[in-house]
C-alpha cells in the first residue's frame, strides 16, 4: 500500500482582535484527511507564537472539544516565516454535521499565565452520502431481470408442452377440483397457512442485540451521564495558569489518546468558572475550574471518543 496521503487543507485568516472574513468552506462527516492552515494576526500585525502553546477551541451540534498543541498528538503544530502559522490536522471528533465555530486561545509568559482568545471562524459539516443508513445498489440488477425473465418464458413453454401430450390433464385431476384431489400433506408439502419459529429457520429473534465485539466493531465512544464530581475532588495544579485546580474523574477502559467532550450543566456553565478543556489520561479525564469550587456538582453527560 502507498504512503501517499491525500488532504483537504482550508486557508484561515484569523486576527485576535476582530473579525475577518473567510471564503466559507465544508468538511465531510468522519473525514480525517481535513488540515485548517490559520495565519494569526493582531490587528493585521502577525502574531509571533514562539514558545505559545494554543488550544483550538471547537463548539458543534453534540458539544465542545479541543485541541491542543501542547500535548502530543494534540493535532497542532505552530510555524511560518513569522511565527504566526497554525496547522490544525481536524480530528473527526472536533466536528458535527451542521454548523461548527471555532476559536483559538494563546498561552504565553511564565507558565502559560497569559491568556488571549482569537475572534471567532465558523465552517460548516455535511453527512457524506455513504453512511450507516445507506443500502448500497449492486450492478447486478438489470441481469437477476433478464434471467426471471427467461425463467418466466421457459415457463410458459414447459405447460404449452404439458398440455399438448395430456400431462396438464393428468394433473387437473389430482387439483383441488379434480375427481380426485390430493392434499399437502399426501406430497409432502406444508398447508398453505402455516407458520415457523426462529430456531426452526436458525435466524434470530426479531428483536436481538449485538455487542460491538461480536461483529468485530469497536464502540464509537464511552458515554457517562450524571457524573458527581465532588468539592474535595479539586485539588491545586500548574497545567493552565488561568485554571488552577484539577479534578480528575475516574473512567475505566479510558487512555491518554482519547478525546472528551463534557457537556456541563447550564448553572455550571455559566458561572464561568470551569474551563472549556479537559485532558484524559490512562484511567480517567481531567478537569479543569479557575477557582476551588464550594460545593459537589453532576455533569450531566461525558462523552469519550476512541
Amino acid at each position: 500500500m502507498g504512503e501517499k496521503q491525500v488532504l483537504k487543507r482550508f486557508e484561515v485568516a484569523l486576527d485576535i482582535s476582530r473579525s475577518i472574513a473567510n471564503r466559507a468552506f465544508t468538511v465531510v462527516e468522519g473525514d480525517t484527511g481535513n488540515e485548517l492552515h490559520i495565519t494569526l494576526t493582531d490587528n493585521g500585525v502577525p502574531v509571533d507564537l514562539s514558545g505559545c502553546r494554543v488550544l483550538a477551541i471547537f463548539s458543534k451540534s453534540t458539544g465542545t472539544s479541543s485541541q491542543d498543541s501542547g500535548i502530543e498528538e494534540g493535532g497542532i503544530t505552530l510555524g511560518g516565516e513569522n511565527g504566526n502559522e497554525v496547522t490544525i490536522s481536524l480530528f473527526n471528533t472536533s466536528f458535527a454535521p451542521g454548523m461548527v465555530e471555532c476559536e483559538l486561545q494563546v498561552y504565553s509568559g511564565t507558565e502559560y499565565s497569559t491568556l488571549v482568545t482569537s475572534a471567532k471562524f465558523n465552517f460548516s459539516c455535511r453527512r457524506g452520502i455513504l453512511n450507516g443508513e445507506t443500502v448500497q445498489a449492486t450492478s447486478d440488477y438489470p441481469v437477476l431481470i433478464g434471467l426471471m425473465a427467461e425463467t418466466e418464458k421457459a415457463a410458459a413453454a414447459a405447460y404449452a408442452a404439458a398440455a399438448a401430450t395430456g400431462q396438464y390433464a393428468h394433473a387437473y385431476r389430482h387439483g383441488a377440483q379434480g375427481e380426485d384431489p390430493l392434499s399437502p400433506a399426501d406430497i409432502g408439502a406444508a398447508e398453505k397457512v402455516h407458520g415457523h419459529s426462529v430456531e426452526e429457520l436458525g435466524a434470530a429473534a426479531a428483536e436481538h442485540g449485538h455487542m460491538p465485539e461480536e461483529v468485530g466493531a469497536e464502540a464509537a465512544k464511552l458515554a457517562l451521564t450524571d457524573t458527581v464530581v465532588a468539592a474535595a475532588d479539586w485539588t491545586e495544579d500548574t497545567a493552565y495558569a488561568n485554571y488552577p485546580y484539577r479534578a480528575a474523574v475516574a473512567v475505566e477502559g479510558v487512555t491518554a489518546n482519547m478525546t472528551a467532550d463534557v457537556i456541563f450543566a447550564v448553572a455550571e456553565a455559566a458561572a464561568g468558572i470551569y474551563a472549556p478543556v479537559n485532558e484524559t489520561y490512562a484511567g480517567g479525564i481531567y478537569l479543569y475550574a479557575a477557582e476551588q469550587p464550594a460545593a459537589d456538582i453532576t455533569v450531566p453527560r461525558i462523552l469519550i471518543w476512541r
